[in-house]
C-alpha cells in the first residue's frame, strides 16, 4: 500500500511548482522580448530616440520634443545647446502619432522632468486611426517598461490585430533575412553617433521649392478623433506634472495642406491654455528660403534646421525661464554631442565677437 504524501509536503511542492512556473514564464517573456528587439530594425528614426533617452543622466533634459520626422529633422538640438545653452532632446520618430507621444512621455517622466514640452502639430494632419505595421513596432519596441510598451502597441493597431502584433513574430517574419550582428546590440549605436546624440537627424539634401501660393486663413479641417484624444491626454499628463507645453507647426513646403488642420488643433490647445506657434506663418519671417532650406516637400535640411532652431531657441528663451546649462555639471552629453556635430558642420558655428569687442 502506497504511503500518502503529508499535506504539508504537498503544499510545499505546489509552492515550488508555482515558483518554477513563474521563473520559467519570466525567462520566456524576456527571451521573446529580446528576440523581437533583435528583429526590429535599429533605425535612428525608429527605436533609437527612446532607447538612447535611457543613456542620459536623470533630470538633465530641460526641453523634451515629441513629434514626427519634421521635429527630429527640424529641431537642431546642437544649435539650441551651442547658442542658447538649452538642453533639448528629440524623443521623436517617423510619422509618430499622438498615441506614441503620449506613451513616450509616460516613459520619459520616469527619469526626466523637463521644464518645457515642445509638441509637434504635424500628427493633426494624419487621417488614419492606427499606425502602419512597421511604424507600430518602430515606435514601441524600444520602450523599457513592458506595460507601457504593450499599451503603446495596442493603441497603434486595430483590436482584431492585437494577437498577431502582441506575439510579434507573425508580423516581423519578413525582417529575418536582414538581421545582422548589429541587431543584437543593446542599446543600438544610433547610426554611429554614440550616446551623446540628442535625437536630431540631419538631412544634407537640398530640394528647390517655390513659396506655396496660399491665402492664409482661419479655415479649419477636421482632425482624426484619435489624434485629438491622445493630444488631450498628452497635454493633460504634462499639466498634471506641472510641465508647460508649447505646440508648434514646423516649417515645410506643404503647409498649404497642413495649416487648416493646425487651426483646428489650436482650438483644442486653447482649451488648456497651451501656447502654439505655426512657424509657417508668412508674417513670421526669420530667414528661411524655400530655394535652399528644405531637403524635400516636408523636411528641413541642415541649413534650414539651423535657421529654424535659432528662431525656436529665441522664442523658448522668451516664453519660458529656461536655464543656460553650458557651464553646468552633468551635461557632458550635450557638450560632446554638439562639439562632434560642429566638427562636421563648422560653417554653422555662430560668429563670436572679436577679442575686445562688446559681446
Amino acid at each position: 500500500m502506497q504511503a500518502k504524501i503529508p499535506e504539508t509536503a504537498t503544499r510545499k511542492e505546489k509552492i515550488l511548482f508555482a515558483l518554477r512556473a513563474i521563473v520559467f514564464a519570466v525567462l520566456l517573456a524576456a527571451l521573446l522580448s529580446y528576440t523581437l528587439y533583435v528583429l526590429v530594425p535599429k533605425y535612428d528614426y525608429g527605436i533609437c530616440s527612446i532607447t538612447n533617452l535611457y543613456q542620459q543622466e536623470d533630470d538633465t533634459v530641460d526641453v523634451l520634443v515629441l513629434g514626427t520626422s519634421l521635429a527630429y529633422g527640424g529641431v537642431n538640438t546642437n544649435v539650441l545647446w551651442e547658442e542658447y545653452g538649452i538642453a533639448a532632446y528629440n524623443l521623436c520618430g517617423a510619422e509618430q502619432p499622438y498615441w506614441i507621444s503620449y506613451y513616450y512621455l509616460q516613459e520619459a517622466l520616469k527619469t526626466q522632468h523637463p521644464q518645457v514640452i515642445v509638441l509637434d502639430a504635424k500628427p493633426a494632419t494624419y487621417p488614419d486611426d492606427y499606425s502602419r505595421r512597421g511604424r507600430a513596432f518602430l515606435g514601441t519596441t524600444g520602450i523599457k517598461d513592458p506595460i507601457i510598451r504593450l499599451r503603446a502597441l495596442l493603441s497603434s493597431v486595430a483590436p482584431e490585430n492585437y494577437a498577431s502584433f502582441v506575439a510579434g513574430f507573425p508580423q516581423l517574419h519578413s525582417y529575418y533575412p536582414d538581421v545582422t550582428l548589429d541587431n543584437f546590440a543593446y542599446p543600438p549605436n544610433n547610426g554611429g553617433r554614440g550616446f551623446d546624440w540628442q535625437g536630431y537627424i540631419e538631412s544634407t539634401e537640398t530640394e528647390v521649392h517655390s513659396k506655396p501660393s496660399l491665402v492664409w486663413s482661419s479655415t479649419k479641417k477636421n482632425v482624426n478623433p484619435r489624434q485629438v484624444e491622445y493630444f488631450r491626454k498628452t497635454v493633460e499628463l504634462a499639466q498634471r506634472e506641472n510641465i508647460p507645453v508649447m505646440v508648434i507647426g514646423i516649417p515645410n513646403p506643404d503647409y498649404a495642406n497642413d495649416h487648416m488642420y493646425y487651426n483646428t488643433l489650436w482650438e483644442v490647445a486653447d482649451e488648456y491654455g497651451v501656447p502654439h506657434v505655426n512657424y509657417n506663418d508668412p508674417t513670421n519671417r526669420y530667414g528661411l528660403l524655400y530655394s535652399s532650406c528644405f531637403s524635400d516637400w516636408q523636411h528641413l535640411n541642415v541649413k534650414g534646421s539651423v535657421i529654424f532652431s535659432r528662431k525656436l531657441g529665441a522664442d523658448l528663451k522668451e516664453m519660458f525661464p529656461l536655464p543656460d546649462r553650458r557651464l553646468d555639471e552633468g551635461y557632458d552629453a550635450w557638450r560632446n554631442g554638439s562639439e562632434a556635430w560642429y566638427e562636421t558642420y563648422p560653417e554653422y558655428l555662430p560668429e563670436k565677437p572679436e577679442e575686445g569687442a562688446p559681446a
